[in-house]
């Protein structure tokens, strides 16, 4: 045990497990990680590649308790990166590292702000990256295994890892050269065990022909031919393809994001010595001990491990076609994990390599084992601390709590016609995997040009079949208008809202029939202000850069200053000075001020009188014109609960 924990990085890696599971969210926190904990759930399908080993793994792990599903699924991530940080030791070892650094080097990755992000919340990307420790380990010339054996391990983690995020094959040169040794050692054995070790892996995709379809799966593949579209992203361009749309890679910005996600992970001052570490290696390289066995690795291997970075780093990044700011930024840092893990042994062995340049000309003092396993969980708990701000934030329950609001304050039996991923697979985790208003049928807008999925909302009495030249949407709120259900779509809606009466609905705008009496003014800012009486707002608000969550606020934004624009033109400046006062109050958190509303926080103001009687209809001609932008700084005064920080 003490062996373990000093020498093979368990104390790191139990202090690492530690904090990542008080970090893991009880609670949806983005578009990915709600489809996840859903599918990992009661089954199904993730968007392409589909990532079926990831799934089987959630749903054989399901049994393991948690606050909810996306609780448990998030605690099977953490398990997944411990065994990642231990792996990841090995391999560090393997490669010449000392325990003492590669503890170091494993503590600052795992303290990363995006690694501690991603590794704590059900996503892919922590299994992605036990899949490459596993191969960097046993590719190594210091591997664990030789032979036939090392074949057969380097086959299945490849077959396995590409069932899981197809980002792992770029770090295909590194096990390449694993099973070039693997010939070496037993002959052309070692590539038929590979080979077939490869294929077994790959088998994880038949999950894809019996898993249940949902509401929040994509569709089964029929045949062969299906499942190769899922398995290549046929849907977003191809596996060379990265969102599916035409726009043009933006190179410079996502090399100085890169940049900029190494530096961070790697509190840039290691940069230096992995790269120096990396070039030295490959000028002078291990050299074999008197018994014969290798103290560290080859030139081949370092070369092997450059080419995979270059290609899991920069090449990759030439690829990216999404704006790096706000939500993009999130999306393609993601992928910068791959890159900065690919840097763990370069750091390791350039620390090895600076501590002895430096014994060369000065004495440095002796640490016992114990000692030097501490200076690891020192510096993780130094640098964590800085992360752990940024992870709080992105892991608020605001998207959570704002589906649950939106999903408690419908009418029953609603029909919403939503926009926004948050929105749709926050409302599908909710319904599929917590059984919350199952009544309601959500529409998730954008996929409705897709025929499977018009078919599933169809079966939800949602039909799209338009006359000769109706507009889709027109037709759809027509059919739902005309069942009798309520109405309530995203305030993208153009033509349903130019066609139909309609108010604002907390984050949506409820759609009447024509004829149908519409609220006063009045009564739209008391109804709102009751619906947000009832909302779950106890939590620190969310800071600008906090991507689903500050989106939720906005959304909340939206609303407030809709509705003050309305006052606004109905002579209400009283009522409509609510909104601005707010703005010197935007950093109070107290939840009653909201919830006393405009009218009570401007009672007794003088203004022009407008009678209670007057209809909607008359001040905005009963089709609601809502904001179809919200600036961030409207979020800093829209509501007096100050809804975001920033």
């Amino acid at each position: 045990m003490r062996k373990f924990l000093l020498e093979r990085g368990g104390l790191i890696t139990l202090c690492i497990l530690a904090l990542y599971l008080w970090m893991a969210p009880a609670h949806v926190v983005d578009g990915d990680n709600a489809e996840f904990s859903t599918l990992g759930t009661i089954g199904g399908i993730a968007h392409p590649s589909g990532y079926p080993f990831y799934l089987i793994l959630l749903r054989a792990l399901s049994w393991i308790p948690g606050a909810s599903p996306a609780h448990t699924a998030a605690i099977i991530t953490v398990l997944l990166a411990g065994l990642q940080f231990l792996v990841l030791h090995a391999a560090c070892r393997a490669w010449g590292a000392r325990p003492s650094t590669a503890s170091v080097a494993v503590a600052v990755f795992a303290a990363s702000p995006f690694v501690m992000r991603i590794y704590t919340e059900a996503e892919a990307y922590a299994l992605n990256g036990l899949v490459v420790a596993l191969v960097l380990w046993l590719a190594a010339a210091g591997g664990p295994l030789r032979g036939t054996k090392r074949a057969l391990a380097l086959g299945l983690c490849a077959g396995l890892g590409l069932a899981n995020h197809l980002t792992c094959v770029l770090v295909a040169p590194v096990g390449l050269l694993g099973v070039v040794r693997a010939y070496r050692e037993v002959g052309p054995r070692a590539v038929i065990a590979a080979l077939g070790a490869l294929a077994i892996g790959l088998c994880a995709y038949l999950y894809c022909f019996v898993t249940p379809e949902n509401l929040m799966s994509w569709p089964r593949p029929q045949d062969l031919g299906d499942l190769l579209d899922l398995f290549t992203r046929r849907t977003y361009g191809g596996v060379a393809g990265f969102t599916g749309g035409s726009e043009q890679p933006r190179i410079a910005e996502n090399l100085v994001a890169l940049a900029a996600s190494l530096a961070r992970t790697w509190i840039l001052v290691l940069l230096p010595i992995a790269v120096v570490a990396v070039v030295v290696r490959i000028a002078r390289p291990a050299d074999r001990e008197a018994s014969g066995v290798v103290s560290g690795e080859a030139r081949a291997g370092w070369i092997a491990l450059a080419i995979a970075w270059v290609i899991a780093g920069p090449v990759l990044a030439l690829r990216f076609n999404v704006a790096v700011e706000g939500y993009g930024l999130y999306v393609v840092r993601r992928f910068h994990v791959l890159p900065s893990l690919l840097l763990v042994i370069p750091v390791a062995v350039g620390l090895d390599l600076t501590l002895d340049r430096i014994a060369a000309h000065r004495k440095l003092p002796t640490l016992g084992a114990a000692s030097r396993a501490l200076v690891s969980v020192v510096v993780f708990a130094a640098v964590a601390v800085t992360a752990l701000p940024h992870v709080a934030g992105i892991h608020s329950p605001a998207m959570a709590r704002g589906v649950q609001n939106l999903l408690g304050s419908l009418p029953p039996s609603s029909v919403v016609l939503g926009q926004g991923d948050d929105l749709h697979v926050g409302v599908r985790y909710l319904q599929l995997a917590r059984g919350v208003r199952p009544d309601v049928a959500y529409v998730h807008w954008s996929a409705m040009g897709t025929p499977w999925y018009r078919e599933r909302m169809a079966q939800l009495g949602v039909v799209l079949e338009p006359a000769a030249g109706e507009a889709p949407s027109l037709a759809v709120a027509r059919h739902v208008l005309a069942s009798g259900r309520p109405l309530l779509v995203d305030p993208s809606q153009a033509k349903i809202l130019s066609a139909y009466p309609s108010y604002p609905f907390g984050v949506l705008i409820r759609v009447l029939p024509h004829g149908a009496p519409v609220p006063t003014l009045d009564e739209v800012v008391e109804l709102n202000k009751q619906m947000f009486a009832r909302f779950d707002l106890d939590y620190a608000r969310p800071h600008a850069a906090d991507e689903y969550a500050a989106q939720m606020h906005l959304r909340y934004a939206r609303l407030w200053q809709d509705l003050g624009r309305a006052l606004g033109r109905a002579g209400r400046q009283a009522d409509a000075a609510w909104h601005r006062a707010s703005r010197r109050s935007s950093r109070r958190s107290d939840q009653r001020a909201m919830r006393s509303g405009p009218n009570s926080a401007n009672r007794g103001s003088p203004g022009p009188p407008v009678s209670t009687s007057a209809r909607w209809a008359a001040i905005t001609g009963a089709r609601w014109k809502p904001s179809r932008r919200v600036p961030l700084a409207i979020a800093r005064f829209a509501i007096e609960v100050d809804p975001i920080r920033g």
